[in-house]
This record gives C-alpha cells, structure tokens and sequence, in this order.
C-alpha cells in the first residue's frame, strides 16, 4: 500500500469483527476511480437508491427486526396469511400473538439480551415464531445442525447459553446423546406434527394424492416424558403466564441476532459460523422496496423455506426476505432432492430457493418421468438456484420443465411487469455477504439486453446497497480495480455483510484486501469479472487458474463455458484437474441434456473440436468423463454437486478421442480394450 493514507479501515478491532459502510462513506469507495467499473454503477439510478436507501434505514429503521415486521404489516390485514404449513394457515396476528408470549416465556426462563440461544431445528412454523420472539428481547439464535461432527457440537453447546436449547423431533435423536452430558438446564423438542391441521382434508389446498406429507407422530411427547429439564412447545409457550414485568425492546441496528453456518464443504462437519446482525436483515429487506430496487410490488405472494435452518440462506433469505415483502412462508421440514418437486405441489409456493441438483432433479421428474403426469404448476414464479454453480444447459432444461408446467400463469404482479420468458433465477455472492448478486429473471434479462451483451452472458447485479468491484494485484503488489472483462478477485462492501466470524479473528481478518487507495473491501473467495452492464461474473474459486509445466497459465472456467456453447445438447460441465507421471490434465466431466437434439457420438465429437480449435497447445491434455443416471454427479449432504469428489477421482473414467475413436485413458467397466468399450456409454 505504500505510503497512501487510509480512507476506511474496515476491521473493528474491539469486537473483532467488520465496521459497517454508512452512506456519508460511499463517495470515499469511488474517489480516484471515477472511470473506472464501480464508479458507473455508483453513478447511476441504481447506486443513487442504494446510498438513499442507507440513508433511510439509519434514520428509520434503528429498532427491532421485529418490531420492522410488526409495524409494516400487522396493522395491514391481521387475517392475513403469514405462514402456511401442510395446508394450516397461520394468520399475522396468530404468529404476532405466539411471538410475544414466547418472548415472556424467553424471560421466565431467564434469557437476557445478548444470550446465545442454540438450536438444531427443522424448518417448521415455531421456527418463525421463535426468531421473532428472541429478537423482541434481543436475544441471539445460534442456528446448528444435528448432522455436525459431534465434536463441533459440544463446541457449540459450550459456548452458548446454558439456559434453553430448542430442537425438533427429528433432529433430537441425532444430539440427545450430547445434550445428555451437556448443562443445558432446559430442552425445549418441538414436533414436525404441532403446527398440522386438525383435519388436512378440510384444508382449501389439501392434496390427496399427497396424504403422508399430512401426518407427523409426534415424538416429542415420548421425548419429554419423565425428564425433568425437558418441554414440548406448548409447555414452553405456556410460561409467558409467569411473566411479571414488561418487556423492553432496546434492539437497534448493530443488535447481534444470529448465528448461521457455511456449508462446511471445506472441513465436513466443521463449518465457519457467521454473525449477522439486525443491520443485514433489515437492509436487505428494506431494499425489496419497489421505489429502491425497480423491482415489482409483490405483495401476497408465499415463499418456501426449505433449506436447512443452519444457513442465513434459509433465515435470512427465505424467512425474514418474504416477511419484509409481506408475503407467507410456508415451512417444509424435510430435505430430499428426491422429494422436491412433491414438496413444491404440497406447499404451493410462488417463489423458493433450491441448490441446482435440487432443480435438476424435479426438472426430470416432471418432463422425462411424469411424475405428475400433465399437472400443471401455474404458482410456481421463480425459483432461484443457490449454493452451486447454474450452467446455460441447466437453466434451459430447467426452463423447459417451467415452461411445460405452465409456470407462473397463475400468478399475476402489480405493475407494468410481462414476463415473456419464465426462468430460473441465478442467486449469489457468498453467505458472508448476504446474498448481495441476483438476477431473478436471468434469460429474461439476456434477452431484453441483447444488444448492449452483443453475444456475452448475462452476469449477476449488485443489489443497490452493495458496491462491489474486482481487484488485482499490480507491479508494486498493490491491489488495483480491474477493467471491464478482465478477471480478478471479486471484493465487496455492504451493509449486509456478516459482522465476524464467530470466535475466529484470524479467518475474519483474512477476508479483509485494501487496494492502493486506502479502501478496505472483504473477499467474496472467488475470481471473476464485470461486464459493460455493470453485471458481475463469478467464474471460479479464488487460486483456480492453472500454472502448467511450460508456464502458461489456464482457467478451467473458460473451458467449461466453450463446452458449455452446446447447452442444447450438454446438461452440466465441471472442469476439474489431475496429474499423472509429473503432467497436468484437465478433466471435461460432463452429463448430456435429457433433451438433446444431436446423437451422443456428435455432441462429444463437437466438444472435442471446440477444445481443439480454443486450447490447441493444451488439447492433448484435455480428457472427458461422462456421468448421467447410472453414474450421477455425486453430491454432498447439502444437495450440492460435490466438486471435492469428482477431483478425487483423479483419472478414473476418463476418455480421449483419437481420430474420432474413443480411447480410454482411465477406468469403465470393460473399456481397457476400446474395442470392447461398453458402446452404451456414448
């Protein structure tokens, strides 16, 4: 950095975590770079709503997330859906009502503000309920999962409250062998079955080809009995009647409230635990404003929460996002990429998010297996694919399968919105950020940008209170701001950027880069670019590029998107890396469309060429490895495509062409011989 004076030092050193941009920062983010990426987007409508927007939510938002809720919706219709469970519909002043009394009962057992609440819970209605509820009181959630290392979970448990642990039945089993050894003094086990209808038929969306999702034992009865330290929900809720007193709401912005998780795809079992205050929430719920983000209003819309309740992806995005819209969330406790597309018929959501697999995997079931037969799904908007990657092949068959089921037909928004082309929406950023890219309606978007693309792929738009831009490192070691198209280190500020890793100040400082001109931004871990439209491009993990024997340096991501030109005909593509005997290969690992046009002979002989043709002095090197139905993508727990086991691979599976033969270079059933290579696997 040389001998450039600091404009913003982002680490607070104090409470070990990240200060927050207000907006009387912002012109400091841009002086010196007016002509460069970031600026443009600053300079715009857009970046102007966003420094506005801030500017609103210090002046009129510094309270309670829950009180934000309350007052924008409670006075609108209190009969109104607010959240909506196997066809039980729960009302706005029904959960306000249980909301508050959990709060009490919160204070009876003597939680505090700023005690760390555990929970290992499913997604079910009381979990709503509860994240209100401890909010009001300013109490933190600390959100975990039973599938953690057991390890981890003792680590968890003893750095929490010991005054109340929340979990639900099915999660119990998994942890009661730990919360017996641990000095939790009350154990609260909430059932999948206590928010069901009395009678699931009498329900104005009930499913009959659908009953098992109605129908819950409930083990918490049996869980609680004889033990002196545990409850069943009702039990807990009931001793807000002991309540003496009044409760006091001395939330504000820079209030902690949860406690979320990475994936943990880096140490399975171990994630990195993320703080998030109410700061986050409230920011990024204030901005699906229609007079902030452009977006249309769309009230009364229902959003379903399926993700595991240990990520903000669920929390934040799907609970707390679809509360500030005013819409329902309806809560789907399980999780089976299996199963999804009947929990989209159950629950009926207008939007929701799911990892690619999750898509994929409907998205056969509907148009190769007619699972549903000719169903149509005229609520279902918008689905945005999370937590992986989405490739153009991917997309189209997921659109075909959105455009079959009449997708979104049922659904009509205020304003002067058409929809000409139902897709799939692309989320991201990382979780440590808060989701801070989307573009809802991405192939929408290609196609109404078309001109100012001129051939290019649509990328993902910073949210309004988010000012992101891409760094390098020049001659002098410092970190400068990249050109439009060309790559570098994504880096990003915005409000709702977690406040610190939990306990751990050394990975907290370590996403902190400060460029030449003073400014600190924190690492989103992944290289990329941004284009004309002032879109951001995420193309890999930070270090992917390849640096091979001679010295030439290759991006496997630009691989994958040659091979990916063919998305009528290829489904998914991975491009992975292994040596052998000191040298360097690269690995096509790809699945054909289910749709394809071509004969598989074809579409393989194609991509060969493009590699060919694009990457002469590296095309001996390139390999193919096909999965499909017999051989899928494994995945991990997440539902995630499990990248870390398809490196692990190494050279198995692979195959060359030569002359436009097949020549394997690894192992396939028989396929030592080429001429005795299963002729099926093309």
């Amino acid at each position: 950095m040389g001998a450039t004076t600091k404009k913003f030092d982002i680490l607070d050193e104090a409470n070990q975590g990240f200060k927050v941009y207000h907006a009387e920062n912002m012109k400091d983010l841009f002086e010196g770079r007016e002509k460069l990426p970031s600026y443009r987007m600053f300079n715009t409508k857009w970046g102007s709503n966003g420094t506005r927007g801030l500017q609103i939510i210090e002046k009129e938002y510094n309270r309670s997330w829950y009180s934000c809720i309350k007052e924008r919706w409670m006075k609108k219709k209190p009969g109104h859906e607010m959240f909506f469970y196997r066809g039980n519909v729960i009302t706005r002043k029904q959960v306000f009502a249980t909301a508050d009394k959990v709060a009490e009962a919160l204070l009876v057992l003597g939680v505090k503000k700023g005690d760390e609440i555990p929970c290992c819970l499913s997604n079910v209605p009381e979990v709503g309920m509860l994240m209100l509820g401890a909010n009001k009181i300013g109490a933190k959630l600390n959100c975990f999962g039973g599938h953690y290392d057991p390890e981890f979970i003792k680590v968890i448990l003893s750095e929490v409250s010991e005054k109340v642990l929340f979990v639900t039945d099915d999660e119990y089993g998994k942890i009661k062998d730990i919360l017996a050894k641990s000095k939790i003094k009350n154990i609260v086990v909430i059932s999948l079955a206590d928010s069901l209808p009395e009678d699931p038929a009498k329900c104005k969306e009930y499913e009959e080809d659908f009953d098992k999702y109605y129908h819950y034992e409930n083990k918490a009865l049996e869980y609680v009995k004889g033990k002196k330290n545990h409850l069943t929900w009702s039990q807990f809720v009931d001793k807000y009647a002991k309540f003496r007193g009044k409760v006091v709401d001395d939330n504000d912005l820079d209030t902690e409230f949860l406690i979320t998780y990475t994936s943990g795809s880096t140490r399975i079992g171990f994630p990195k635990r993320e703080m998030h205050r109410n700061r986050s929430l409230i920011t990024v719920g204030v901005f699906h404003d229609p007079d902030l983000c452009g977006n249309p209003a769309a009230q009364n819309l229902r959003g379903m929460a399926l993700i595991h309740t240990d990520s903000d992806t669920d929390l934040i995005t799907m609970i707390s996002d679809s509360l500030f819209q005013g819409w329902s969330v309806s809560f789907e406790p399980e999780y089976d990429r299996d199963d999804f597309l009947e929990y989209l018929v159950v629950n009926k959501p207008n939007f929701c998010l799911a990892t690619t697999n999750f898509l994929l995997k409907a998205a056969r079931q509907y148009l190769i297996e007619k699972r549903l037969g000719q169903r149509k799904m005229p609520w279902l908007l918008a689905i945005l694919a999370v937590g992986e990657g989405c490739t153009s092949g991917e997309e189209r068959f997921i659109n075909t399968w959105f455009r079959k089921a009449h997708a979104g037909w049922g659904v009509n928004l205020v304003g002067p919105v058409r929809l000409p082309i139902v897709t799939v929406g692309l989320g991201g950023g990382d979780t440590e950020h808060g989701g801070i890219y989307y573009s809802l309606f991405h192939r929408m978007n290609e196609v109404l940008k078309a001109p100012t693309l001129k051939g290019e792929s649509y990328g993902m738009m910073p949210v309004p209170y988010a000012h992101c831009c891409v760094l390098k490192k020049n001659e002098d070691g410092e970190y400068e701001e990249c050109d439009y198209y060309e790559n570098g280190l994504i880096v990003a500020n915005s409000a709702t950027t977690m406040a610190r890793y939990k306990n751990d100040w050394e990975k907290t400082k370590a996403l902190v880069v400060t460029d030449k001109y003073g400014i600190d931004w924190v690492s989103c871990n992944v290289f990329g670019y941004i284009d004309k439209t002032g879109a951001i491009h995420m193309k890999d993990r930070v270090d992917s590029e390849v640096t091979l024997e001679n010295g030439k340096t290759v991006f496997p991501y630009k691989i994958a998107d040659e091979a990916q030109k063919d998305a009528e005909n290829l489904l998914s593509t991975v491009v992975t890396t292994t040596e052998e005997k000191g040298k360097t290969y690269f690995v096509v690992n790809f699945q054909y469309s289910p749709l394809r046009k071509k004969h598989k002979h074809d579409i393989v002989r194609d991509l060969d060429k493009r590699m060919k043709k694009n990457f002469p002095e590296i095309h001996d090197h390139i390999l193919y490895r096909r999965f499909d139905e017999r051989y899928p993508f494994p995945v991990t727990g997440a539902g995630k495509r499990s990248v870390v086991e398809v490196i692990n691979m190494g050279m198995d599976y692979t195959f060359k062409l030569e002359k436009g033969n097949k020549v394997w270079t690894g192992k396939h059933e028989k396929a030592e011989d080429p001429k005795k290579a299963d002729k099926s696997f093309f």
